[in-house]
């Protein structure tokens, strides 16, 4: 019987055994997929990303292969683009890189794989005690535990067995695109072409391989039918205003489709268990938080669990700090998503915006460093009216 078992080895799963297992802990984790295992979203790193990864000491191995960055490229309709700078060292990296080096620390750290898919959550006397898997050959398993972790990605299984999960708001979307060469060299810029709910976005990574993504309305892509490479091509040359298209590419592996971009949850923790990473609440992707909540909900779920395991009477009270810990960092987050929901709605909003970040630096550094992982608040009434009236 394990300490703790993991469901998920992706960069919440991993960031909490890895944590665990420096301390200690018996860990599991249970990771359906063969790494390295690729995965096309979350190949921006942002500063954030960035102060988790030497938290958790591989920012040096990522920083060595990574491609650094520059900044943000905003180009919306009927103005010049608009280059937003990163305040702080950022870079890109192939998530099939990235979850590799850091499953290898948490394995190297001393915790434990099992490669088999979850299928439902053991509870005993109202209370999560383990995790019923399936592995490769079909053979069942219980994997018994005092506590469980839910890093399984939205649409998380340990989320729905425990029913904790509720309905999404706001306008359902989907990503689609993947790994392409034969685009013109980015200089290090993330671009993010934004127009009438929909937007392009090209991250360069190293060698000569850009990520490439079209986010679409659900009514819009369900006008694709069958034909979703045409319809991808379509919507990004609109969106590129002859300044970028899949024109003259080549995709490198098969086409990526995500979505919808929507997971919701009621509460981050039931007796015996977290929820970490996409599991416990996903965002819209454009604003690039993604990976950094999920290392942040690791390290934060890590924390707990070794504050329950001390005092073994003490689990509510370390639940309900990380549930506030989870609060804070997702509810800003949330802000800033929403804010970028409504620039990439309404077009005339995108552009006022972009001419204000264009003519006020201090306003540019604020959004930036939001964008990046600051704890600042950014989202004061006078800076969202600065931004946007």
């Amino acid at each position: 019987m394990a300490d703790v078992v993991v469901v998920g080895g992706g960069p919440a799963g991993a960031s909490c055994a890895l944590m665990l297992a420096r301390c200690g802990v018996a860990v599991t984790v249970v990771e359906r997929a063969r790494f390295p295992r690729r995965k096309v979203c979350g190949e921006y790193l942002n500063a954030g990303v960035m102060a988790a990864l030497a938290e958790l000491g591989i920012g040096e191995p990522v920083k060595k292969e990574g491609r650094a960055l520059n900044g943000i490229r905003l180009v919306t309709p009927a103005i010049e683009p608009v280059e937003l700078p990163f305040p702080a060292p950022s870079y890109a990296l192939a998530r099939e890189r990235l979850d590799a080096l850091l499953l290898e620390a948490a394995i190297a750290a001393g915790a434990t794989l099992v490669q088999a898919r979850a299928e439902d959550v053991i509870l005993e006397n109202g209370r999560a005690a383990g995790i019923i898997v399936r592995n490769e050959n079909g053979a069942a398993a219980r994997l018994l535990a005092r506590f469980v972790v839910g890093a399984d990605g939205s649409g998380s299984v340990v989320a729905r067995r425990l029913g904790l999960v509720r309905r999404s708001r706001g306008k359902r979307r989907f990503a689609l695109g993947g790994h392409y060469r034969g685009f013109d060299d980015l200089g290090g810029w993330v671009e993010m072409h934004v127009d009438r709910g929909t937007y392009f976005a090209l991250n360069p990574l190293p060698g000569d391989l850009t990520n490439v993504m079209v986010v679409v309305p659900e009514q819009m892509l369900a006008t694709w039918s069958q034909a979703a490479d045409e319809g991808l091509q379509r919507a990004a040359a609109a969106l590129g205003a002859g300044r970028r298209s899949f024109e003259g590419t080549q995709r490198v592996g098969p086409r990526a489709a995500i979505g919808p971009l929507a997971f919701a949850v009621r509460t981050v923790s039931y007796p015996g268990a977290l929820l970490a990473g996409d599991a416990s609440g996903f965002l819209n992707p454009f604003t690039g938080q993604g990976v950094m909540l999920a290392l942040r909900g690791g390290i934060s779920a890590a924390l707990a669990i070794q504050a329950a395991l001390r005092a073994g009477n003490q689990e509510s009270a370390a639940w309900a700090e990380y549930a506030e810990q989870r609060a804070r960092d997702f509810g800003e987050r949330r802000k800033l998503a929403q804010l970028v929901d409504l620039l990439v709605d309404v077009p005339f909003l995108a552009r006022r915006a972009a001419r204000r970040l264009q003519r006020f630096p201090a306003l540019s550094a604020q959004l930036m460093s939001a964008l990046g992982g600051s704890q600042q608040q950014f989202l004061s009434p006078l800076t969202f009216r600065r931004l946007l009236v």
